[in-house]
């Protein structure tokens, strides 16, 4: 977004750009947002891109929170009601996971050895946490440590042809002791407080 800086908008609506590959955010200041839009669709024009409308909006913080690269960005409120400005997972990005969950633990894959199944449940997981790392994530990884169980109990479950959640008959302990499928909220502990 050189030409954003070369060109004198940046200076002009007090608004900088934020990128990773062909998405970015426009952050400007109150009152400073409809101009700086309508500049950036003329400026692309200009350079042969097309705006995505269905994904472009004018958000206004802290009152709204818009999803950039999987994380939500805006307010959130920490302990005692304290606001924060942060990320968090966005839904869409945690229901993208849990579906990808519910596929690899469908009666399809009962064919697959249980090693098999969880060598191919912990590097999801694992790659998804080392991304999705920022910010209040606990109740995230609790949500998917529990969706993740309860979806590999029910496997196990169809697997021996049997109905019911397994819960009486896999536990805790089996699951992550015996058969090593990783936990995210463990992980927690384990990450440093910023990403290098």
């Amino acid at each position: 977004m050189l030409a954003w800086y070369g060109n004198g908008y940046a200076e002009r609506h007090q608004a900088e750009v934020v990128n990773y590959a062909d998405d970015f955010v426009l952050l400007c200041r109150p009152g400073h947002g409809e101009a700086a839009m309508a500049d950036m669709r003329k400026l692309m024009s200009r350079l042969g891109l097309t705006v995505n409308e269905e994904k472009t909006r004018l958000v206004n913080l802290p009152d709204e929170q818009f999803d950039f690269l999987g994380y939500t960005v805006g307010r959130f409120y920490g302990k005692g009601g304290r606001p924060f400005w942060g990320t968090r997972p966005s839904k869409k990005a945690v229901k993208r996971l849990m579906r990808e969950v519910h596929d690899a633990t469908t009666r399809r894959s009962n064919t697959l050895d249980v090693d098999s199944r969880v060598e191919r449940l912990n590097p999801l997981l694992r790659g998804w946490a080392g991304y999705f790392n920022q910010g209040p994530v606990a109740k995230v990884y609790r949500q998917i440590d529990n969706y993740v169980a309860r979806r590999l109990r029910i496997w196990l479950m169809r697997k021996r042809g049997k109905r019911g959640t397994g819960y009486r008959q896999y536990s805790d302990q089996y699951l992550y002791e015996t058969l090593g499928l990783i936990r995210l909220v463990p992980l927690l502990a384990d990450r440093s407080n910023a990403k290098v």
